[in-house]
């Protein structure tokens, strides 16, 4: 199934491109400007339109917006079933356990996507015509529509649209431009889509949605030492859980020096970004890597485009100007000092002001509101 999703993914960026666009320009539209939003509220109302746009459909009558929110239901219950502190499945008629509740969630879904394949109404692109794989395929659209993957989308959006607007390389000067303002005013495309993907690339690694994973040992190992951080090598025996940490992982001094804490526009900027695409810790590596990888980062970089005003249909001349559409305003004294450490804002932020500010399970987000300004022209 994994090597047709590559297939299918090779010419999806051309269908995706538009789709999100146009999705990203209908959110903000609705937005009244000048109006005071919660930040990651608004990114994650948006990510379930793009997901479910993608995979479902886009909601342009009312039976189809029914559908959409029946599926964003369940996917809600769903996922409070699978992270319930309760992991016990009990239906007392007047009272059903979260874990209950979550997996008759998943049979609801399961049926409902499966009907979806059949009727080849889907626009996944694991479709297929062959009837034994379209109960995979709908499992699938079950996972890339999940409230997890929702999330986590709506966690990197978050961190990248406060990177992109809000952040400052020198926060001393007043005359300081943000980098929204520097890609708007360098018509340099090529220069400013490498900008874009070196800010996504620094964003991932500092403010990963996911914290981590856990893994079973296969055989014994040993993590070796660390003069650094005067870390002993340590034993894992074999069969033991082991707990991979990303946040920590990708703020290594001995892998990214003296700024590994520190959040810098151009560290990918200027070598090669497909080594770093490939080794990037936010979505696994290796054969256990997220298979969504490359599409979301695809959906996000659309997203910015979009807001800055310089995505460039197809069937536009690529001449055409580049026209600021939404922009995003916040005073960064008023950024709790844990939501500045998961971006990596302020250095040596301690453990007590992350956790205060900061939730970190299911997916990354601020744990208080975060208020931001929009303003746009559409």
């Amino acid at each position: 199934m994994k090597k047709s999703w590559v297939a299918n993914m090779l010419s999806l960026p051309d269908t995706v491109r538009p789709l999100v666009h146009d999705i990203v320009l209908d959110h903000f539209k609705a937005i009244v400007p000048g109006a005071s939003i919660d930040l990651y509220d608004s990114m994650k109302t948006l990510s379930w339109k793009i997901l479910l746009g993608m995979f479902i459909s886009t909601p342009g009558t009312d039976e189809e917006a029914l559908e959409s929110a029946t599926i964003e239901s369940l996917q809600e219950d769903l996922l409070r079933g699978q992270f319930s502190l309760m992991p016990v499945s009990m239906n007392l008629r007047l009272w059903q356990s979260p874990r209950s509740k979550g997996l008759e969630a998943r049979k609801k879904l399961q049926s409902l996507l499966t009907a979806r394949v059949r009727s080849g109404a889907e626009r996944c692109p694991f479709a297929t015509n062959t009837s034994e794989e379209q109960d995979n395929v709908a499992s699938h659209m079950l996972l890339f529509t999940s409230s997890l993957a929702v999330k986590a989308l709506a966690s990197l959006l978050t961190a990248v649209m406060l990177n992109l607007y809000i952040f400052r390389e020198n926060w001393e000067s007043k005359e300081e431009s943000s980098l929204a303002s520097r890609i708007i005013t360098n018509r340099q495309e090529k220069e400013n889509d490498l900008m874009l993907k070196g800010i996504l690339l620094e964003t991932e690694r500092l403010s990963p949605p996911v914290v981590g994973i856990m893994r079973r040992v296969t055989q014994d190992i040993i993590l070796n030492s660390s003069a650094a951080t005067a870390t002993p090598a340590t034993l894992v025996p074999q069969n033991w859980d082991l707990w991979l940490y990303f946040v920590g992982a990708a703020r290594d001094p001995l892998v990214f020096g003296e700024t590994a804490e520190s959040f810098s526009s151009n560290r990918y900027c200027g070598g090669n970004t497909a080594e770093v695409e490939e080794e990037g810790l936010a979505f696994g590596i290796g054969n256990k890597s997220c298979l969504g990888r490359d599409l979301i980062r695809e959906i996000i970089i659309t997203v910015m485009k979009t807001c800055l005003g310089t995505f460039i249909p197809k069937e536009n001349n690529s001449s055409s100007e580049a026209k600021s559409a939404v922009s995003i305003h916040a005073d960064v004294r008023e950024i709790p000092m844990g939501v500045q450490g998961w971006l990596g804002w302020q250095s040596q932020v301690k453990a007590d002001e992350w956790a205060k500010h900061m939730k970190q399970l299911p997916t990354q987000r601020p744990l208080q509101s975060l208020k931001v300004e929009i303003q746009h022209d559409l």
